[in-house]
């Protein structure tokens, strides 16, 4: 799945392995702002198919041969709209082919389901839980979809048709369904988990319309901009690095940048208006080119800036101005000036929008039937392995991920 998958593979294999002792980047604190409130049109979720128990399952199916579960049996179900056992076995072959191969990219051996983590589950339960997590969010795209009468747009929809065309052109039609039966999906299964990443663009894309009800007004996005740290910083920059080149300048030409810098610091302490003097010489004396282009200083989040900038900039108060900071680019004297909140409700749009979805995922209750006790984490990987052989589980993957994902062997 295109854009849900944006979001969770990283929570996935973040969580694992630091729950397997690793470490990984620091991801910042789930936004303090409440997700947007918008009006909710009366739309049905997507009406599910009751499977015909006596119908005979396909030959080989992978969801059967390894649970005994037919591949069309629901096994959860969100606000009406329900997932059968095969998208669960495709989630649990995603997330167990993704982390196999990254557990191995970290020198951390190949994945092993019986191992036993820190939070007291063994590495198959934890993959399991998170395949459900992949389900819900699935589920939850397409009811977001239904809810606000969003579709894949035509010109999504073309590009299903070529990658569909595409891929019958590279695998013939028997190849085509084998190549599907190996993700442990359904032609119709496959469809689905593809139109699900487009639904998900759709519905990012309503969310930058102004006439969406999932449109928020640029008060709201800078309030969020603010609560997830943005600020906006002007500066005056004397370079240490040629402007032709690129290089480092020589030690006196260093000294004389330095120099230059102390004498605008002190007419600044010395003006009655330092913020109207600071406009002055910045243009005059700035030695930035990207300022050209942004005369009123830099919107940016955390880790967006040289470390020296961004400390100093968090630092000051609004229309406060810094003694001289030093970086890899020169010596700077930067202003603090009030939120840009048109170019903070920009820079987060998209973000605000996927913290909204993630609080519709978290709210949702997931229920689950009897029949997901015999979706059997190991028995699933195992078969699915079987299926595709001595080739890369994780490239076999992109067969359903093609399209801007992640799942890729070296």
């Amino acid at each position: 799945m295109q854009a849900t998958h944006r979001i969770l593979p990283a929570l996935v294999l973040a969580a694992l392995l630091a729950l397997t002792g690793c470490k990984t980047a620091e991801r910042a604190e789930p936004p303090a702002t409440e997700p947007p409130a918008v009006e909710t049109p009366a739309t049905e979720t997507p009406a599910a198919e009751t499977p015909d128990d006596d119908a005979p399952v396909p030959e080989g199916d992978i969801t059967y041969a390894a649970t005994g579960v037919r591949p069309d049996k629901i096994i959860a179900e969100l606000d009406g709209n329900t997932a059968p056992a095969e998208l669960l076995t495709y989630q649990i072959g995603y997330s167990c082919a993704y982390l196999d191969y990254t557990m191995q990219s970290y020198d951390m051996g190949p994945l092993d389901l019986d191992a036993d983590l820190p939070n007291g589950e063994n590495a198959a339960q934890y993959i399991r839980t998170e395949s459900l997590t992949l389900v819900k969010q699935q589920l939850a795209v397409e009811n977001l979809a239904a809810r606000y009468g969003v579709t894949v747009s035509p010109e999504d929809e073309e590009e299903l048709a070529e990658q569909r065309a595409a891929d019958l052109l590279e695998h013939g039609e028997d190849g085509y369904r084998e190549e599907v039966r190996k993700l442990g999906l359904s032609e119709a299964g496959y469809e689905r988990v593809q139109r699900a990443g487009y639904l998900y663009r759709a519905l990012a894309a309503a969310s930058r319309d102004p006439e969406s009800p999932l449109y928020q007004p640029e008060e709201t996005l800078a309030d969020y901009a603010r609560a997830e740290g943005y600020l906006t910083a002007d500066h005056i920059l004397l370079s240490f690095l040629d402007p032709l080149t690129r290089e480092p300048l020589e030690d006196g030409a260093v000294a004389e940048k330095r120099a230059q810098a102390e004498a605008l610091l002190q007419q600044l302490r010395d003006a009655d208006d330092p913020v109207a003097l600071f406009d002055q010489l910045a243009d005059r004396y700035g030695e930035d080119p990207g300022r050209r282009g942004n005369p009123q200083g830099y919107t940016f989040g955390s880790g967006e800036m040289v470390e020296p900038f961004e400390n100093a900039a968090r630092a000051l108060a609004e229309n406060e101005y810094s003694d001289l900071v030093e970086t890899e680019y020169g010596v700077h004297i930067i202003l603090r000036r009030p939120l840009d909140a048109a170019a903070a409700a920009e820079a987060v749009r998209d973000a605000y929008f996927d913290s909204y979805f993630l609080a519709e995922v978290e709210r949702a209750e997931l229920k689950l039937t009897l029949d997901i006790e015999k979706m059997d984490v190991a028995a699933i990987y195992g078969a699915i392995r079987a299926a595709q052989g001595e080739t890369c589980t994780a490239t076999a993957f992109t067969f359903a991920q093609r399209r801007g994902q992640e799942r890729n062997c070296p």
